[in-house]
């Protein structure tokens, strides 16, 4: 499962449930996906 954030006013939502676009606390319809950090391995010159 992933998380979401709200861009209002930044909560957390641990898991959507199917069908809810918005957040629960302030009804904003934008929330950004929590994603992982991505470590690139790149050869040096």
């Amino acid at each position: 499962m992933s998380s979401y954030k709200c861009a209002k006013c930044g909560e957390i939502i641990p898991s959507m449930p199917q069908g809810v676009i918005r957040c629960p606390s302030c009804a904003n319809k934008i929330l950004y996906k929590m994603r992982d950090n991505v470590t690139k391995d790149i050869k040096a010159r």
